[in-house]
C-alpha cells in the first residue's frame, strides 16, 4: 500500500465532497419519503415498513458489502452501488407495489452501507495517525451538516411528483465525480467483523442498550416526525423545518454533552438523559398546533440533541470497559445493534401511529426511556466506578468502517482492561 499523504484540507477534500452529496440527497429523500407515501394513499404502516426495509438493507450492507468491495475495488464498488441508488430512487416513479417498493430500499439501503465503507476506507487511507481526530470531528459535520442542507431544499418541492426522486438520483449520481476523482494507494480493507452480538451485551449491558434505544427512537423519529407534522396540520414547508431542527440539534449538542461525559460518570448521564427524553416525550404530547413555531423549534432540536447522543455515549461506555484490541470489533458490532432498532423501530411505532396516532410514538418514547434508566439505575447500584476511562469521540452512524481511524489512547494495563463487566473492580 502506498504511503499515506500529509493530511491536508485537500488530501480527504474528494471523499468528503463525495460523502457530502450523498447525505444531501438522503436528508431530502428520507424527509419528504413518508409525505410522498402518505399522499399516494398509503397509511402510516406502509411508511413503516417501507422504512425497516430500508433499515434491513443497511444492515446486510455493513455485514456483506465488504465482500463485494473486495472483489471488485473501492472505486468500482462506489460506482456501482452509487449508480444502483440511483437507478431505483428513479424507479420508485413508477408507483411499484408495495412489496417492490421495500424490496427497492432494501438494496437502497445495502447500497448507502456500501458507499460509507469506501468512503471511510479512503480516508482512513488517506489520514495520518496525528490528523485522526481532526479529520473525524470534520467528517461528522460535514455528514451532518449537509443531511441537514438537504432537508431544507425539500421545502418547495411536491412530495408526490417525481422531482425530489430526479433531485435525490441527482445527488446520489454526483456523489461519483469527487470520489472516481482519488487517486492514492489502495486502501487495506480489514476482514469482515466478527459478528457477536451477545459479546457486546455480556462487555458493556447499558453501552448495547443506549445504541438500541438510539435505533429504536432517534432513527424511528426520522419516518414518524413528517406524520405527526401532517396530523397537527402542519405545512410541507413548515414540516421540513422541523425535521432539519431535528437533525441539526442531533449534530451541535453532541459535542458539549460529549465533553460533559468526559468529565462525569457516563452510567449517571445516561440515566438523567433518558429522563430528560422522557420528559421531552411527554412535552410533545403538551402542544398543539396552535404552539409557536420557536417553540416547536426548540423542542424538535433538544429532542434531536438528546435521543442520539446515546449511541457514541454508549460506544464510549462499552469501550471504557474493553481493552484497545477489542474496540473495532465491540464497535462495529454496537453498529449492528442500533442499525437492528433503527429496522425494527419504524414498523413498531407506525403500527401505533396507524391505529392510534403520531401522537402515540410519544407514548413509545416515554416508556422506552424510562425502561432504559430504569435499567441504568440498577447498574449503577450493582457497578462501582472504578478505573480510567477513553475520551468520548463523537461517531457518525454509517459503517463499520469508520472504526477503523477512529483516534484511540491505549488504557493502561491489560489488567486494567480486559476486567469484565460483572467483576466488581470493572470500569464505568
Amino acid at each position: 500500500m502506498s504511503e499515506r499523504p500529509a493530511l491536508s484540507p485537500w488530501s480527504i477534500a474528494s471523499p468528503l465532497a463525495g460523502g457530502a452529496l450523498h447525505a444531501a440527497g438522503s436528508g431530502l429523500f428520507h424527509t419528504l419519503l413518508p409525505l410522498r407515501l402518505i399522499e399516494n394513499g398509503y397509511g402510516a404502516d406502509a411508511v413503516g415498513l417501507v422504512v425497516m426495509a430500508e433499515g434491513a438493507g443497511f444492515l446486510i450492507g455493513c455485514i456483506g458489502s465488504v465482500r463485494l468491495i473486495r472483489s471488485v475495488g473501492e472505486v468500482r464498488a462506489y460506482a456501482a452501488l452509487s449508480a444502483s441508488s440511483s437507478v431505483l430512487v428513479l424507479a420508485l416513479g413508477a408507483g411499484p407495489e408495495l412489496a417492490v417498493m421495500m424490496a427497492i430500499q432494501a438494496v437502497v439501503g445495502f447500497a448507502n452501507a456500501g458507499q460509507s465503507v469506501v468512503i471511510e476506507s479512503w480516508l482512513n487511507a488517506m489520514v495520518p495517525n496525528e490528523g485522526r481526530g481532526r479529520a473525524l470531528t470534520l467528517y461528522v459535520l460535514v455528514l451532518g451538516l449537509f443531511y441537514g442542507l438537504g432537508q431544507l431544499l425539500a421545502r418547495d418541492i411536491a412530495p408526490a411528483g417525481n422531482a425530489m426522486l430526479m433531485i435525490t438520483a441527482a445527488f446520489y449520481a454526483l456523489a461519483l465525480v469527487p470520489v472516481t476523482a482519488i487517486w492514492v494507494g489502495e486502501p487495506q480493507l480489514h476482514a469482515p467483523l466478527g459478528i457477536d452480538l451477545l459479546g457486546a451485551f455480556r462487555t458493556s449491558p447499558l453501552g448495547a442498550l443506549a445504541c438500541l434505544l438510539t435505533g429504536l427512537v432517534s432513527s424511528t423519529f426520522s419516518s414518524i416526525g413528517p406524520l405527526y407534522g401532517l396530523e397537527l396540520g402542519f405545512s410541507q414547508d413548515r414540516i421540513v423545518i422541523l425535521m432539519a431542527a431535528v437533525a441539526l440539534g442531533a449534530l451541535f449538542l453532541q459535542f458539549p454533552l460529549g465533553y460533559l461525559s468526559d468529565r462525569l460518570d457516563r452510567r449517571g448521564m445516561m440515566l438523567w438523559l433518558a429522563l430528560i427524553l422522557a420528559g421531552v416525550c411527554g412535552m410533545f404530547l403538551l402542544v398543539d398546533s396552535n404552539t409557536p413555531l420557536w417553540a416547536f423549534l426548540i423542542l424538535f432540536s433538544v429532542f434531536g440533541g438528546i435521543s442520539e447522543i446515546f449511541y457514541p455515549l454508549g460506544v464510549a461506555h462499552a469501550n471504557d470497559r474493553a481493552s484497545s484490541s477489542q474496540f473495532v470489533t465491540l464497535s462495529s458490532n454496537l453498529l449492528l445493534i442500533w442499525a437492528f432498532g433503527g429496522t425494527i423501530g419504524p414498523a413498531i411505532a407506525a403500527t401505533g401511529v396507524e391505529h392510534l396516532g403520531a401522537h402515540s410514538f410519544f407514548w413509545y418514547g416515554i416508556g422506552l426511556s424510562l425502561t432504559f434508566a430504569s435499567f441504568a439505575l440498577w447498574r449503577q447500584f450493582r457497578q462501582p466506578i472504578v478505573g480510567t476511562r477513553d475520551e468520548f469521540v463523537t461517531y457518525p452512524q454509517t459503517s463499520p468502517a469508520v472504526y477503523e481511524w477512529v483516534p484511540r489512547k491505549e488504557i493502561g494495563s491489560p489488567a486494567e482492561t480486559d476486567a469484565p463487566e460483572s467483576s466488581e473492580t470493572s470500569k464505568p
